[in-house]
């Protein structure tokens, strides 16, 4: 399976994107429609995106603020869960081996962004399906991937709750997820450890 053939599979998309394009389908499609015209007091869609980095920061300010860290940690997750179902993604052939396997095949050269040892999977978030590099201080969500300033690291659960959802999907039974680093909270990349067992 070539490149292009395991984007396609995983994504749906055919754009190609090094690293984890399969992470960020319900980003994809704005990634991949034309920016606008610029004009010097910013497109209708600027607008629209700066009003809502400004609404999902005050969301999450009042959920930080309201709701105890096990209900604020389970409602990220179960959005994260909904983006990742909601994207309509086909099962990968042959689980998670078949796509650990195509995965390597696929990144080349490039350092591995997902391997197994044992009932243990790595999984690092690389980079957004439009290419911009989490590295480079991309995120994975459109809302949120240049900004705004200040935004809470609760935001960050909602990863997992897609990885969760995805490996669930791959494996064909419930998994658990642990973050362990983030762009949101300080971190150079978006890593993850899925335990299988």
């Amino acid at each position: 399976m070539n490149r292009k053939e395991f984007l396609v599979q995983i994504t749906g998309y055919g754009a190609a994107a090094a690293g984890l394009a399969a992470i960020a389908p319900c980003c994809a499609a704005a990634a991949q429609t034309a920016a606008p015209v610029a004009s010097p007091a910013g497109t209708p869609i600027d607008k629209r995106m700066a009003f809502a980095q400004t609404y999902i920061k005050r969301l999450m300010d009042n959920i930080d603020h309201e709701c105890d860290e096990d209900t604020r940690t389970r409602l990220m997750h179960a959005n994260g869960r909904a983006c990742y179902i909601g994207a309509g993604f086909k099962p990968f052939p042959g689980g998670l081996d078949a796509y650990i396997e195509a995965a390597k095949k696929w990144a080349g050269p490039n350092p591995p962004f997902i391997r197994r040892e044992g009932d243990i999977v790595y999984f690092d978030y690389v980079q957004n399906p439009a290419g911009l590099k989490v590295k480079d201080g991309w995120c994975l969500c459109p809302l949120v991937e240049k900004g705004p300033d200040g935004l809470s690291g609760t935001f960050c659960e909602c990863s997992v709750g897609y990885v969760t959802q995805m490996f669930s999907d791959l494996t064909g039974k419930p998994v658990r997820v642990e973050l362990l680093e983030s762009l949101k909270r300080g971190g150079k990349g978006c890593r993850f450890k899925i335990h299988l067992a």
